[in-house]
């Protein structure tokens, strides 16, 4: 072969009970300014790679990764059961240095592990990739890894308008949201809509990183209380049920009042007549939410933009 491949389609596949990685993607050619200690001498970046309809059940390792690529498509995915048979790091579905990747209408569950092993992942030499309308429930490793290598570059990225449900993570610096590693820069989590029964894992922790934002979501814990572990991220204009992050000078502290008391599915948390979190958005257009719908106007905070 004289380069990277192109246009590579994996679609309507059923993977089951492999040990190591369900779907993914590798080369030899993955040293770049990004990853300095990449494979290789240079970067040829595999594109028009999509992943698509696939579903992956039981793996050792991860689930769907996506490594060297430029532009990949990863959407209506299933994952249960990930990192099954492994004690490093895993997760569920995510890249390693990729660039451009966009992930939509997945659903990752059955996570096992309480290291790296969340549903979604953004790591290292990821650049401007963008998560939106997934779903992550019931995952022992949480739902959202921000993370970066040392001395690589990981910029620009997107985690909007997805839905976390029952997900945890109970080893510390993890929560259902780690911001853990070396610091990316410029990431942005806004409008999702993240709920957990435990109280025995932080909503979003961390260990040092900077340069995250959450603006718009929807944090929802355990009727006892699930705590906000993290004091570094910047926070704005997120909604707090059961948690607290007081340093959300724009904080709305309420009753998010989701058609469901008990959520366990998708539908579960979307907004009642009279939330607090209607219009009172303060991230415009994007659009549409999760469910469809436009981003209404004023936007809602969470996933869910129903007028």
């Amino acid at each position: 072969m004289g380069g990277p491949p192109d246009g590579v389609r994996v679609a309507n596949s059923t993977v089951r009970h492999v040990d190591r990685t369900g779907i993914g993607t590798s080369s030899t050619w993955g040293r770049r300014p990004e990853h300095p200690n990449g494979p290789g001498t240079s970067w040829q970046a595999i594109t028009g790679l999509s992943v698509r309809n696939n579903r992956v059940y039981d793996v050792g390792g991860d689930g769907i990764v996506v490594q060297t690529a430029q532009g990949a498509l990863v959407e209506k995915n299933y994952v249960d059961g990930f990192n099954m048979r492994s004690a490093g790091y895993n997760a569920g579905i995510w890249a390693w240095n990729s660039d451009d990747v966009l992930y939509q209408y997945n659903e990752v569950t059955g996570g096992h592990g309480t290291r790296d092993s969340m549903a979604y992942d953004i790591d290292g030499g990821n650049n401007r990739d963008v998560y939106r309308y997934n779903y992550s429930h019931d995952n022992e490793g949480g739902f959202l890894l921000v993370c970066n290598g040392v001395g690589m570059t990981t910029n620009g990225n997107r985690v909007h308008d997805n839905i976390s449900v029952n997900d945890r993570n109970t080893t510390a610096p993890y929560g259902v949201v780690s911001v853990v590693c070396a610091a990316t820069t410029d990431t942005q989590v806004y409008r999702n809509t993240i709920v957990t029964e435990h109280a025995d894992t932080a909503l979003v922790s961390d260990n040092g990183p900077t340069e995250v934002t959450f603006r718009d979501n929807i944090f929802v814990g355990a009727d006892g209380g699930t705590p906000i572990s993290d004091t570094v991220s910047t926070y704005s204009n997120n909604l707090y049920w059961h948690t607290a992050q007081d340093r959300d000078t724009a904080a709305v502290n309420a009753d998010p009042l989701f058609v469901s008391a008990d959520p366990a599915s998708p539908y579960d948390v979307r907004l009642r007549a009279g939330s607090p979190a209607r219009g009172a958005g303060s991230v415009t257009g994007g659009g549409p939410d999760y469910f469809g719908n436009p981003v209404s106007a004023p936007s809602n905070i969470g996933a869910d933009q129903s007028s």
